[in-house]
């Protein structure tokens, strides 16, 4: 660890002159220290200029500092954090596990149990088969043609196979409890999660009018060839609209994002890249012959870095229209560099410049069609009201029923069919929600689930987007009123 703290040591000392090139800032007020560093800095005074061996003032800070921190690795750790961090607001020390947590959400991973399943008629979920490169569920003592009733405790009858998956993945070496109907006998099986399951960085889909839809949530290892998929998905639906949804994509890997401009973006220039030292400095470009589809692109604030190269390309290019909010506004390009412990820094190392020009490092990117979505606090006098006096149960009919449903469908919990009538899907939908919000999960809409759903719903930002019904209309598309 000396050896480490002596090169984060070194680099902390830079002269300004030595630091990498990055855009002027406003002059910061003078630091002020407090009366134990100034009494460091006048011992290194003191010994550089009296100690019986002749020492320079640095050195003698560098040697405490690397003595110290020799024997705490905790405080070396959280050293290391603070003088990246002191670089600007992007670059960053990891420790050999953050980094593969910040790998494994760029690229939307999670851990499984190895097993895939199916949807049976009863909105539960039967064992298929299993990875062959993960045991777990098999060694645990999950066998093909179970039943699985619950995650958790929680039943799973009828709400999905997306939740259900978000019920069984989860962070690595934790254990989930998973509940199977064998014959006529239930068990409970607890199994430990283990190889990565790829959620996926790209969502594809067609509405009406034959617009598609292609959402990119990062860049990450193989979101380029997620994206391919997605744009020969739209190929063999005859589609030549595309919607591409990058808003809250915060970036990602540079080679991903010039791999998916490189299909869409018309011959020319993508990007240039510069670097402190010129050899570095470098151009991508697409040899692509002419624009094969029409692109609307949302961007928000949240729109930056590698999603920001992506949609000045396209805008640039005349192959796509921005539309939303201007975007966050990072040019600058981090590269990443492994340190002998397993540590990694990311490093600011370089800044890009848009095909047509233009530097928008913390300017981002105006959108040729400007619209904010409308944001309102949930009106309950707008939806069907709460009778609280009233329970409701499986089997029966009530306004009590649509209220609930309403409420729930816009917090995300629930998407079947509005109406009265208490179904089976809407009975499991509330032991889920109870059972989530620590009231008796019994499956009866009573006043204190009623009670529970009209409080959280209360807190909710009903968002209107109104940059989707831009996109879609520029396109062709009719909203339906």
């Amino acid at each position: 660890m000396k050896k480490i703290a002596a090169i984060i040591l070194a680099v902390s000392m830079l002269s300004p002159a030595a630091a990498i090139a990055a855009p002027e800032k406003e002059a910061e007020p003078e630091k002020e220290y407090s009366g134990e560093y100034m009494a460091f800095d006048q011992i290194a005074d003191y010994i550089s200029q009296l100690y019986i061996d002749e020492y320079d003032k640095q050195d003698i800070m560098n040697q405490g500092l690397s003595e110290f921190l020799s024997g705490n690795d905790d405080i070396l750790v959280q050293l290391l954090k603070s003088t990246l961090e002191s670089m600007d607001d992007y670059s960053e020390f990891y420790t050999a596990e953050e980094y593969k947590q910040f790998e494994d959400n760029l690229s939307h991973l999670s851990y499984g149990i190895g097993i895939a399943m199916k949807e049976n008629e009863d909105g539960l979920f039967e064992i298929t088969d299993f990875a062959e490169d993960n045991d777990n569920a098999k060694n645990a003592g999950i066998e093909i043609g179970d039943i699985i009733t619950k995650v958790d405790g929680v039943s799973v009858r009828g709400i999905g196979m997306d939740a259900v998956r978000g019920m069984v993945v989860g962070d690595e070496g934790t254990s989930v409890i998973i509940t199977v109907l064998r014959g006529d006998d239930e068990k409970d099986i607890t199994v430990t999660r283990g190889v990565s399951v790829n959620m996926g960085t790209v969502d594809a889909q067609i509405f009406d009018g034959n617009i598609g839809y292609i959402r990119i949530y990062s860049f990450g290892a193989g979101t380029d060839e997620e994206f391919t998929d997605a744009l020969n998905f739209m190929r063999e639906n005859d589609v030549k609209k595309i919607m591409l949804d990058l808003r809250d994509n915060t970036g990602g890997w540079t080679t991903s994002v010039i791999a998916i401009a490189q299909q869409i973006v018309p011959k020319g220039k993508i990007i240039d890249m510069k670097f402190r030292l010129p050899s570095d400095n470098a151009t991508y470009t697409s040899t692509l012959a002419k624009k094969e589809f029409d692109f609307a692109v949302l961007v928000n604030e949240n729109t930056a870095s590698a999603s920001e190269i992506l949609a000045s390309a396209l805008q640039d290019s005349k192959a796509g229209t921005l539309i939303g909010t201007t975007t966050f506004g990072k040019a600058v390009v981090q590269n990443v560099y492994p340190l002998q412990n397993g540590s990694i820094i990311k490093l600011t190392a370089g800044e890009y410049i848009t095909r047509n020009g233009k530097e928008i490092n913390k300017i981002g990117l105006t959108p040729d069609k400007y619209v904010e979505n409308e944001v309102s606090k949930f009106d309950s006098s707008e939806y069907t009201q709460f009778d609280y006096n009233t329970k409701i149960s499986l089997g029966q009919s009530h306004p009590n029923v649509k209220a609930a449903k309403e409420r729930l469908n816009l917090m995300g919990d629930y998407d079947g069919e509005i109406n009265e009538v208490f179904d089976e899907e809407f009975y499991d939908t509330i032991k889920v929600y109870q059972s989530l919000n620590d009231i008796f999960a019994y499956g009866v809409l009573d006043a204190p689930t009623m009670k529970m759903i009209e409080s959280t719903i209360s807190e909710y930002d009903v968002v209107k987007d109104l940059q989707f019904e831009a996109a879609y209309e520029l396109l062709g598309g009719v909203i339906k009123k």
